[in-house]
C-alpha cells in the first residue's frame, strides 16, 4: 500500500482506513417528512497506521508534514488513486523501547483530513 506525502513514501504502512464524509451539509425536511439535503462536497479522512519507526524516520515524516497543507497520494477502494491536499489532524507516536540509544516506536497513528 503506497501512501505518499509530497514526494516522501511513508514506510512500514500497516493499515489505512479511507473514510469519505460530506462537508457543508444542510438537512431539512419538507411538510411530507421527506428529507432534503443541500450537499456542497465530499472529502476524505485517512487514518493510517505505520510501524517500526526509529526517531530519525519520525523526524523526517514530521518535517514533510509540518506545513498546514501538503499533498497526499493514496488508493481509495472505490475511486482509485487520489491525490489531494490534506492537513495532519492527529499524529500519535508512542515509545516502544530504547535500544543502544535509539528510540523505537509502536505503531504510529496519523489522521489526515482533506482540504
Amino acid at each position: 500500500m503506497d501512501i505518499i506525502f509530497n514526494d516522501y513514501k511513508l514506510p512500514n504502512v500497516i493499515s489505512c482506513r479511507v473514510q469519505r464524509v460530506t462537508r457543508n451539509t444542510k438537512a431539512e425536511y419538507n411538510a411530507n417528512g421527506d428529507m432534503l439535503i443541500d450537499m456542497v462536497s465530499r472529502k476524505h479522512i485517512l487514518t493510517v497506521y505505520s510501524g517500526g519507526h526509529r526517531a530519525s524516520e519520525l523526524q523526517k515524516l514530521f518535517a514533510v508534514t509540518n506545513a498546514a497543507f501538503f499533498t497526499v497520494s493514496f488508493v481509495s477502494p472505490v475511486l482509485g488513486r487520489i491525490t489531494s491536499q490534506f492537513h495532519m489532524k492527529e499524529q500519535i507516536a508512542e515509545t516502544d523501547y530504547v535500544y543502544k540509544g535509539i528510540t523505537y516506536y509502536k505503531a504510529l497513528k496519523l489522521v489526515l483530513e482533506e482540504r
